[in-house]
Order: structure tokens, then sequence, then C-alpha cells
């Protein structure tokens, strides 16, 4: 602490000497005194690390208007005059003179204000002398600004001036005293500065381990409500399915074996023993289609399902729709367009409308028809698979009840069934997972009048199969 004072008293003490030696020595207005002030800035810009701070020094110990510093293009890089930051030099010797590491001296007039003291003294225009000298280390000039009415007062000054001399010697002193106080408030600020950086630099570091373990609680937070839900919809399938798999076994075996018991046990005519028989086989037919509907998810879920698509024409998969015709049933007259091929399955195309068929009378519906066309005849209300760029189309409308809002989204998915309605929930869900793996898609829109199943394929025009064969 100590030294620290003594050595501002010792600067502010040298700084007074250079003063006062200044002052009663240099010879004002002789062309010796550029030299002399270059070279005494030169050197104290070279002892200071900071451009900003040496050039102030320079400009206090000289006391002349302005001091900067000149870069090799004649770009000012550090000034007393913050406008003259970042501004090329003004006049054109000054610039070839900086650039070519010369000594020059010009009257000439100023491309920014030029202030002294953070006031405009001398406007842009105002004419200056300046003296520009290259530095030792040959890395750029400094310029010295000189007002010449200034400078010609200064000629008219007697060469010593003890009176100023011993005023800037107290100044100096007075110097030396503020620069212990603020030397000591500097240090004390320092240390709680540091103190306080140190605090903050933990309490970030805390802050930070606490966000990421926060972010690590929240993930696994959502993790483990994602597989609860996950675990939780599963068991409610699994539920459902075997309610579902009970009542739907139950009844037509119930049946069977009511049916044998009669045969064995009791007379019955002929024609009551036909409608035992009938039962019988009717009730078999039925358990026989929902293990086979079972057995077939298992099998697309556990090998998945792959197709030997083939183009057929628009025509052909017109007439083999029309061949499934049953009762209930109608095939409206679709368009007839030769030049139209569809790649697909024409045989699990006509399972998959075969399934839209019977889903649609097992639910209520009285009539369904079948239509195949190239425009689209809905706007789907919910549509799986992706739809292919150019298609054809496939509808099977029906005039059933419609589809309850709440059950619409889930229609296509596995053992998902209307509360009202028979069977194992698996027919659209394999419906899906066929028209998925002939890269088609299938879509739905419902009303209370009725709902209408479209089925999208990939179409390919005669010109695409031209280009295909060329």
């Amino acid at each position: 602490m100590l030294a620290g004072v003594c050595a501002a008293l010792t600067a502010a003490s040298a700084i007074a000497a250079i003063v006062v030696q200044r002052q009663s020595t240099t010879p004002i207005g002789e062309g010796q005194v550029f030299v002399a002030d270059a070279a005494t800035a030169a050197g104290m810009i070279a002892e200071s690390p900071d451009p900003d701070i040496a050039v102030r020094k320079a400009r206090n110990a000289l006391e002349i208007e302005a001091v900067s510093l000149l870069d090799d293009q004649g770009v000012v890089v550090a000034s007393t005059s913050g406008p003259l930051v970042g501004e090329p030099a003004h006049d054109q010797l000054i610039a070839a003179a900086a650039s070519d590491h010369r000594f020059v001296a010009v009257a000439s007039s100023v491309g920014q204000d030029l202030l002294l003291d953070g006031v405009v003294q001398w406007p842009a225009g105002s004419v200056l002398y300046q003296v520009v000298s290259p530095l030792d280390d040959g890395e750029g000039s400094v310029m010295l600004h000189y007002d010449v009415s200034r400078l010609l007062s200064r000629r008219a000054q007697p060469g010593v001036i003890e009176s100023d001399a011993i005023q800037l010697l107290g100044l100096a002193a007075l110097f030396g005293v503020f620069a212990a106080v603020i030397f000591v408030g500097h240090a004390r600020a320092a240390r709680r500065y540091r103190e306080v950086a140190q605090e903050s630099k933990f309490l970030r570091s805390h802050s930070q381990e606490l966000e990421t373990a926060n972010k690590s609680l929240d993930q696994a937070r959502h993790q483990a409500e994602e597989a609860l839900a996950l675990a939780e919809e599963k068991i409610r399938i699994r539920s459902e399915f075997v309610l579902m798999i009970n009542h739907e076994l139950r009844t037509p075996l119930t049946s069977v074996v009511t049916g044998a018991e009669l045969l064995k046990s009791t007379e019955l005519s002929g024609p009551e023993r036909v409608l035992v028989l009938d039962a019988m086989v009717a009730d078999g037919a039925r358990l026989q289609e929902i293990i086979d509907q079972i057995l077939a998810v298992a099998r697309i879920e556990n090998r998945g399902l792959a197709y030997d698509l083939t183009e057929v024409s628009f025509d052909e998969l017109s007439a083999a729709m029309a061949s499934a015709h049953r009762a209930g049933v109608s095939v409206l007259p679709g368009e007839s367009l030769p030049e139209v091929f569809v790649r697909t399955d024409v045989g699990a195309v006509g399972l998959v409308v075969a399934s839209l068929v019977d889903n649609a009378l097992t639910h209520g519906a009285d009539s369904v028809a079948v239509e195949c066309s190239t425009r689209s005849q809905i706007e789907p209300q919910l549509e799986v698979g992706e739809r292919p760029e150019e298609a054809v189309f496939i509808t099977v409308t029906d005039d059933g009840p419609g589809i309850d809002d709440e059950f619409l989204p889930r229609v296509f998915e596995k053992f998902e069934k209307s509360s009202f309605s028979s069977g194992t929930g698996l027919g659209l869900y394999m419906a899906r997972m066929i028209i998925e793996a002939l890269d088609g898609s299938l879509s739905v829109q419902t009303s209370p009048t009725g709902s209408v199943f479209q089925i999208a394929l990939p179409a390919v025009s005669v010109r695409q199969r031209e280009v295909v064969a060329t």
C-alpha cells in the first residue's frame, strides 16, 4: 500500500518536473521543438501498453492541443480527440509520411472535429500545424496537433516561470494525495470485487448444476409417465381383449355344445335335426373365423406383410371388385380407363374390400355400394398410411348408423370396437396393415346416415409405363 502511494507521488513529481522543464527550457516555435516533442511522445507510447493512455499522457506532458497514433495506412487508431479514431489522415502528405515512415510537419485542415478535454475546440476544416514522426519500433507513427495561434503566443512567453513551477509542484503534491486515496479505495474495491466475483461464480455453477438436475428429473418423469400410460393402455387392451374373446368364443361354443347335447340326448325329427346341425355348423364357422383372425394378426405382427405388386389395368381392378358381389352389396358402374394401371395385389385388395363390406353389414347397414374411380370421393376425417401422389380410389359406402365421434380416432387400432358391436376388433386393423403394405392409404368419412371407407392405391399412366420401359 505504502509503495503504491510513494509511486503515485513520484509519478506526480516527475510529471511536474517535465512540465517545468518544458516551460523553462523549450524554445517554442523552432523546428527542433517538433522533433523533440515527437521523440518525447514516441517514448511515452513505447513505454505504455495502452495506446489511449499513452496519447493522453503525451498531450499532458507536452501541453499541446492533441496527440494521435496512426497505423501504417495513416488511419487514426488512438487519439486524445475521440472523433479522429478510425478516420484516415485528412491530408495526403500526412498519409504518405505515415505509410513511408517519414517525418513531416505541415499546416493543414483537420477532417473531423478536434476535441480538447471532451469539448469541441477546433471544428472540422480548422487549420492546425500537424507533425508526423515514425515510432522507434517501425510500427505506426505519432501525430502531434498544434494550434497556430497558440504556437505563436508561446514564442512570446518568458523562458522561466518560477511561480507557475511552484504552483505546478503544489498541484502535483495534491495530485499525489488524491492518487493515494484513490489507490487505497481501488485496492479495497478490487478485493471486494474479487470476493463477489468468486461468490457469483459459485452461485452460477451451482445454479447450472441444479438446472441440469431439474432437466434430468423432468425428462425422467416424462419418460416414466409415458411408460406408465403405455402400460396402462396395454393392460386396458389386454383386459378388453380377454373379455371380448370370452364373449365371442363362449357364445358360439355354447351353441355348439348345446346342439351336440340335444343331438345326443333327445329324439329329434328330421327337420329339427337339420336346424340344430345348421346352427352348429354356423357357430363352428364363427369360431374358426375368430381364431383365424387372431392367428393372422399374430403372423402379420411377427413376420410382416410382403406382396408381389404387379401392374393391372383400371378395368381389370374394377372387374375384380365386381366379382365380389353378394347379397346387400352393389357394385356401381365405374369409368373405363384402359390407359390407367394400378400397382397392387388384386387378391389382397379383394380381401380388404370384403372385410369392409362384412364390417358394414355386421354393424347395422342394410346396403353397401362398392365403386372404383380415379377421383377421391370424400373429405377424410381420418386417414392411415400414405396416400400416393397419383392414385386410384376404391370406395365402400354403407347406410349404417355411422361411427361414434369418440371412437373414430381408434377405429383402425387393434382390438378396438364400439361397445355395442360384436366381433374381435381386428377386421379394420388387418385392413389397415394390408393397405399400408400395398403402399396405399385407408381413410374414412362418417355421419349418422352412414360411413364411407376409401382405399387409395398407387396409379401408373400409360405414358409413365413407357418412360420406365425405355
